[in-house]
């Protein structure tokens, strides 16, 4: 998956869990940091210019021809599949300020901090 695509799966992970959209993500792998503009329907990730729009619970980014989708399944687990790399994921979002990616095996693991507009990283 690509790195500008975890992201927004990580901040459409934590929108769905507190009902807040980030407005900056912190990457704990590579110290680098993200800001996110909220809209109506989504939100614009500002680093890449990306707009990502929720449809029927998917994640739509028209400008990169990605669709993800993405289930919440447990009280703060979520998994998903982004049908670009053709890969499955699993992830952790507990309505605190951070979530943590899996891929498919287990293997490597993607670990975000949030802030949403009242909270500081």
């Amino acid at each position: 998956m690509r790195p500008e695509i975890r992201r927004i799966v990580a901040v459409e992970a934590h929108r769905r869990r507190t009902g807040q959209c980030p407005v900056r993500v912190h990457s704990l792998g590579t110290g680098e940091t993200f800001e996110i503009r909220p809209t109506a329907d989504g939100f614009v990730d500002e680093a890449t210019n990306l707009t990502v729009r929720i449809s029927d619970g998917r994640i739509l980014v028209p400008d990169a021809n990605a669709a993800i989708d993405l289930k919440l399944t447990g009280d703060i687990t979520f998994e998903g599949f982004d049908n670009d790399s053709r890969e499955g994921f699993t992830g952790r979002a507990g309505g605190g300020a951070s979530v943590t990616i899996y891929d498919a095996a287990f293997v490597d693991f993607f670990q975000y901090a949030v802030a949403t507009p009242t909270m500081q990283v």
